[in-house]
């Protein structure tokens, strides 16, 4: 008789349980969503970035008129009450047809303020007229807002002849002002400099430059925010040197002092250049364009996508732009306005400028107003330092 028992049968082999299928699903789910936003962002991100830096160096020249006149009556205007339209100060504002002389602000209100109008130059001042506050104060021409005579003249250049304004002074053997107006302006924007420089018997070259109108346009037809239009300045130089000038002050107002300051730096002959004066200048694009892009509540690393967008497209390097790394070695006196509400431009560089140029180089005025307003708000106090300035270099 056996006594074998039976044996236990065997268990069988163990293996890792398998994931139910749902979990498979939900987990190639979530990958597809990141990837899908990781796309989303990044087109999302160039699509801004490239549209942002396209703005930057488009060239426009039209007219926008954001203000309504809520109420005219015999010597006033009643605009909508903002920073600018309750600033004190001389000012212009422009319709379409039109334009008057603006003056003090004689009434105010929680959200309106009334301005006393010392002249309608043009056109009819209508309560519901589009128009807007233009700082430029003048328009026309020299003789026609101003009663002095000019020249309309040509400068040679390397796209060709550019138009200015030529003011002749009591020689034309002497130091010659030469005004470089911002971005997408106009040589009107010079005008308010005009009289005090011809008061002190100085010539004035008011230059347009590459893709102003009448003016002969980029190869591209774009902004490079002073990277190649300070050639004309350059060419401005020379053609004041033909003509008699013994040498120049450069005054800039916004781009226009971009542009002054790398003609500045990459001039072949700097002792030409007597002084600088500078108004609202953008002494560093890249500060400035994240300015304009936190005003536009834009992410950061959206504003350094189309920085870089900005730099490939017009063949720049910002950090060339970035005048207070040259701020050390200057050796030509410069005049210099900032505005403390300038909401198109950071001018902390301008004043980081200003405490880094060796001791007394640079004479630093600040004053209220917007964009290349210090003139407006005190036109006085602007003209004398403009021309205590110029008296001392010239």
């Amino acid at each position: 008789m056996s006594s074998d028992a039976a044996a236990p049968p065997s268990a069988p082999a163990t293996e890792p349980p398998k994931p139910p299928e749902r979990r498979r699903r939900r987990g190639r789910l979530i990958i597809s969503v990141v990837v899908a936003l990781v796309l989303v962002v990044g087109a999302a991100t160039a699509g801004i970035g490239w549209y942002f830096s396209g703005v930057a160096i488009e060239v426009s020249h039209e007219e926008e008129y954001p203000l309504t006149v809520l109420d005219t009556a015999p010597g006033s205007v009643t605009l909508p009450k903002d920073e600018a339209t309750a600033l004190p100060g001389t000012w212009a504002l422009a319709w379409k047809d039109g334009r008057a002389m603006l003056g003090p602000v004689v009434g105010n209100s929680a959200d309106r303020v009334v301005r006393k109008v010392t002249a309608v130059t043009q056109g009819r001042l209508t309560k519901g007229t589009k128009v807007y506050l233009d700082h430029w104060i003048y328009s026309g021409d020299p003789k026609t807002a101003l009663g002095l005579d000019f020249q309309k003249v040509t400068y040679p250049s390397k796209l060709g002849p550019m138009p200015a304004w030529l003011i002749p002074g009591r020689t034309y053997s002497s130091t010659w002002v030469i005004g470089v107006h911002g971005r997408n302006a106009d040589k009107l924007e010079t005008m308010r400099a005009i009289p005090a420089v011809h008061r002190l018997g100085l010539p004035m070259l008011s230059i347009a430059y590459r893709n102003d109108v009448g003016a002969p346009a980029s190869p591209d037809r774009k902004n490079h925010l002073g990277g190649t239009e300070w050639n004309e300045v350059a060419s401005a130089i020379a053609y004041a040197r033909s003509r008699g000038a013994t040498g120049v002050v450069l005054y800039g107002w916004s781009m226009g002092g971009a542009m002054v300051m790398t003609t500045l730096r990459k001039t072949a002959d700097p002792t030409f250049i007597r002084g600088v004066a500078l108004d609202s200048p953008v002494m560093d694009w890249s500060a400035t364009l994240d300015k304009q892009g936190a005003d536009r509540d834009l992410p950061g690393f959206v504003t350094d996508t189309a920085k870089l967008f900005l730099e490939q497209r017009v063949g720049i390097d910002l950090d060339d732009f970035d005048q207070r790394r040259y701020a050390r070695d200057l050796k030509t006196p410069t005049l210099l306005f900032t505005t403390n509400g300038d909401l198109t431009i950071d001018n902390g560089p301008s004043v980081t400028f200003a405490k880094t140029a060796p001791p007394g180089m640079v004479t630093h005025i600040a004053t209220p107003g917007d964009h290349t307003d210090a003139w407006n708000v005190d036109p006085s106090a602007y003209e004398r330092a403009l021309t205590g300035f110029l008296a001392k270099v010239r």
